[in-house]
């Protein structure tokens, strides 16, 4: 136990991106460093979300130059691909100005080849940094509770001497045991595939129930019989219940555009057909272009409503959806 001690008072732990899934991850990592009267250091573009953090202990860096300079593990939460380019675009600057090695460990959704390129680019500087993809399945409440799904990949020894943090954070942690960190993406683009079209199925099933007049309690009755698990449970509550207008705990229609569209992707450049996916995106697409974006993601069953109650606007032919599908997956390779 004093080995495993120093261990860690020899790691320096950062923390940045402190959103919805972030702040809660962090917190709960810091609880268990306050535990061993340690604390990490934390930075996030809003202040404010770092301010929040300071009050459960973390050290509240400066600026992310600051972080870095403390830190020789640091994790890192954000919302898209995007955000996580432009932090790491500042952090690959100054992981190449620090004397010391970091282990950087990225928790967020983004396409595989982001995480090729940002290991590629930060085990190419002379500090021999490490970069582990470690994605986690889990809403934010979940991610309070402690209860997310954790896949790891990258260096394998890194990953067990982390491992330990990990768990704080996580119900269940899944190794995929290979150094490539593009397959932790893979991994969670297809869990999330998984997830929306479980909502595309219920969506549709129960547009079915309603337009055919049956009571939509007994229908929840019976899944919570037949599929008691929770993304079943909980979806198909919010979209009869219509607790669909707020992402509050849950994810937006925005953020589920950008993952199902990730999916299509790899779909397209892997050689696999995902009809279910194509559907699940244009029924997302429909609630964004009624500038409803922010709502959460189960809304896509008010697509699906609407065009019940117009049966003109479902009249294109499987050949044009296809066809339409496939130019949109082709454009968005060329992003």
């Amino acid at each position: 136990m004093n080995h495993l001690f120093h261990l860690k008072q020899q790691d320096r732990i950062g923390w940045i991106g402190l959103g919805d899934m972030g702040y809660n991850m962090a917190n709960n990592l810091q609880r268990y460093l306050a535990s061993l009267h340690l604390n990490m250091t934390v930075w996030d573009r809003d202040p404010a979300k770092s301010a929040k953090m300071h009050h459960h202990g973390a050290r509240v860096a400066k600026s992310i130059e600051d972080l870095v300079a403390q830190s020789n593990i640091i994790f890192t939460s954000q919302e898209n691909d995007a955000v996580v380019e432009e932090i790491y675009a500042q952090l690959i600057d100054l992981a190449g100005q620090v004397e010391h090695p970091v282990v950087f460990v990225e928790t967020s959704t983004i396409y595989p080849a982001l995480a090729t390129k940002l290991s590629n680019q930060l085990s190419a500087l002379p500090q021999h940094h490490i970069y582990l993809q470690c994605p986690v399945f889990g809403r934010p409440d979940v991610a309070k509770a402690a209860k997310l799904i954790w896949v790891t990949s990258g260096d394998d020894k890194t990953i067990k001497k982390l491992c330990l943090y990990f768990t704080t954070m996580s119900k269940s942690i899944i190794h995929l045991k290979t150094a490539d960190v593009a397959k932790a993406c893979n991994f969670k683009l297809i869990g999330n595939f998984f997830v929306v079209g479980t909502m595309e199925l219920l969506a549709e099933g129960l547009t079915l129930a309603e337009k055919s007049n049956m009571d939509p309690e007994s229908i929840l009755k019976f899944i919570e019989a037949l599929f008691p698990v929770p993304t079943w449970l909980e979806y198909s509550r919010k979209m009869v219940d219509g607790h669909i207008s707020h992402k509050v705990g849950g994810f937006s229609v925005d953020l589920g555009l950008e993952d199902v569209g990730h999916v299509r992707r790899l779909a397209q450049e892997s050689g696999a057909s995902l009809p279910t996916a194509d559907l699940a995106y244009t029924h997302l697409k429909a609630v964004q272009d009624q500038g409803l974006g922010d709502e959460d993601w189960s809304s896509m069953i008010n697509s699906l409503q609407s065009v019940s109650e117009h049966p003109s606007c479902v009249r294109q032919s499987n050949d044009e959806r296809k066809e339409v599908a496939h130019a949109e997956a082709k454009a968005a390779c060329k992003v």
